[in-house]
């Protein structure tokens, strides 16, 4: 995950010696990984009201086929940069730009990096701090992602953020960035988003994260996203994690809680059960309570190589899930299953 100088470097550079483009190329590190789905909803198709992701059902997707490029660094400058084919590219890395075109091909991040002592600092298109899951199917530990993923998490920032090591148990985050709202790429006014967190490594086994983004959009007024995450791994086998999101603007205010439970039962078996409820309060009209229970089985029999089988139901206080596309009939009730590849490389 480091490098977009380097390989600018080695692509502008056609009359450089053979000798320095093999040393600027022995400098970055590669990595990546492709994914690919396939959803099942026993009600219609449209599963847009609680999915970030795997939206459409009876049909494969290919989610994410990405490259990663960057130069490590131990002091000194460094830099990253990451490309994205697929669905997840239109869904999850366009909409953070603001836009929703149907694109099928994004750039999720592209940052330098700089470190000196305990410091470092960023700048550039980076992933949020913000919630336990993540945009990467390659790191996520379920097929889906959680309610508040798309409700009340943005996914990526562009700015600049400054990392404080104080102590082996205790990390501060610092950043100023474009739009609170979504994390969008571009700014529609001259007011940034404040980034501040603060992470703990309260034992070997117990980690806790708080962060917070707050800005002040022109159509919504001030935007604030506030998220705690904590981990804890009971024993080699067992793990728990519970994530806390609160998101609020002039027009609506949403709470999001999930709590992770995994159990590894073998080097190639692990299970994940998921249990969230996600509160919609408007300033006007209905408010909506969404609660959702996932379970996820990973096999993981080669190296490189993951295969995640899910089952979810969604189940809300009003009729919010399209059952008859033809009627128009709706439902409170969304059960689905699906399947995901996943190989990873370089990793």
């Amino acid at each position: 995950m480091r490098s977009l100088i380097a390989v600018s470097a080695v692509l502008s550079s056609a009359a450089a010696p053979a000798a320095t483009l093999a040393e600027l190329a022995s400098k970055v590190e590669a990595s990546g990984w492709i994914s690919a789905s396939y959803i099942h909803s026993f009600i219609d198709e449209d599963l847009a009201n609680t999915r970030a992701t795997d939206i459409e059902s009876d049909s494969f997707q290919l989610n994410q086929a990405v490259i990663n490029l960057g130069t490590p660094i131990d002091q000194g400058f460094g830099a990253f940069v990451s490309i994205m084919l697929g669905e997840d590219a239109d869904r999850l890395v366009n909409t953070s730009y603001g836009e929703g075109a149907g694109d099928k091909f994004g750039l999720p991040e592209a940052y330098i990096t700089y470190a000196e002592g305990l410091w470092l600092f960023r700048a550039g298109r980076f992933g949020t701090l913000a919630g336990y899951e993540v945009v990467s199917d390659a790191a996520n530990p379920l097929l889906s992602r959680s309610l508040q993923f798309p409700a009340a998490e943005p996914y990526y920032h562009t700015g600049v953020r400054a990392t404080y090591a104080v102590s082996e148990a205790m990390t501060v985050h610092l950043g100023l960035n474009n739009s609170a709202f979504g994390g969008f790429a571009d700014d529609t006014n001259e007011q940034k988003t404040v980034e501040a967190g603060v992470s703990f490594a309260l034992s070997d086994t117990l980690t806790l994260g708080i962060f917070d983004y707050y800005g002040v959009e022109n159509d919504i007024g001030a935007v604030n996203y506030f998220d705690v995450v904590a981990q804890l791994k009971a024993s080699d086998a067992l793990s728990f994690a519970l994530n806390l999101d609160m998101y609020s603007d002039d027009f609506v205010d949403i709470t999001g809680l999930a709590g992770y439970a995994t159990y590894n039962f073998s080097d190639t078996w692990a299970a994940t059960l998921r249990l969230e409820t996600l509160d919609r309060d408007f300033d006007e009209g209905a408010d909506v309570t969404i609660n959702a229970a996932t379970l996820a089985l990973s096999y993981t029999p080669a190296q490189g190589f993951r295969l995640l089988l899910e089952a979810r139901v969604d189940d809300a206080d009003e009729d919010i899930f399209l059952d008859d596309a033809t009627t128009g009939d709706m439902t409170q009730t969304q059960p689905t299953i699906g399947i995901k590849a996943i190989y990873s490389f370089g990793l």
